[in-house]
């Protein structure tokens, strides 16, 4: 796992563009973490390549230890609430795999109370107008709230994956972040299309 670092200052929008190469390279280092043979040998789809992602964002996070007194869990949970889009390549890509020594399990759940229990939560699109109540169910729990539902990072959302000349990119919302106990690292944060907010000062 890479190591965590606070960034002082989220890369300039001006500066983005010089940085598309540095970009580019960083978004295929983190597909690159994955298993071998994790994604099919055929051109990925967009859900192949989001259920990818879903998975290394859990690399890229971890709880403030020192703030949190939530229980640890045995396993590293990721969940699906809803239409079920990327879960068959997600079972694929996390089987016998592990994150922060906790082996990975992927849960179909219909309800987001339940959900108050996962490290990472994907929110189908389909959920539409009830995404809003599917966060406000999660209250500041420490999940991390992921989604490719317009507007979900309005709604209060965390991530959000948007499309840019065919690609799938995704856009961090830290507003959201800061109410949880959740530090995202700056490796992650530095190839987001787009950060809404500053990252919080953490005590290690």
């Amino acid at each position: 796992m890479m190591p965590f670092s606070i960034p002082s200052e989220l890369p300039r929008p001006e500066l983005r563009g010089q940085r598309s190469g540095a970009l580019q390279r960083a978004m295929a280092t983190l597909l690159l973490l994955l298993p071998a043979s994790a994604l099919p040998q055929a051109k990925p789809t967009d859900y192949d390549v989001k259920a990818a992602y879903v998975f290394n964002f859990g690399k890229f996070m971890r709880v403030a230890a020192a703030e949190s007194t939530a229980p640890r869990h045995p396993t590293f949970d990721i969940c699906i609430l809803g239409r079920d889009p990327i879960g068959p390549v997600l079972d694929g890509i996390t089987a016998k795999e592990s994150i922060e020594n906790r082996a990975v399990r992927v849960v179909r759940t219909a309800d987001a109370y339940a959900a108050q229990g996962c490290e990472i939560l994907f929110i189908s699109s389909g959920e539409g107008d009830g995404i809003r109540a599917d966060l406000a169910a999660l209250g500041k729990a420490d999940v991390l709230t992921v989604s490719d539902a317009p507007d979900f990072l309005k709604d209060g959302g965390m991530i959000q994956f948007v499309m840019q000349q065919s690609h799938v990119r995704f856009a961090v919302n830290l507003e959201a972040v800061e109410h949880t106990h959740l530090v995202l690292s700056s490796e992650l944060l530095r190839v987001a299309l787009s950060v809404t907010g500053k990252p919080r000062e953490v005590q290690p």
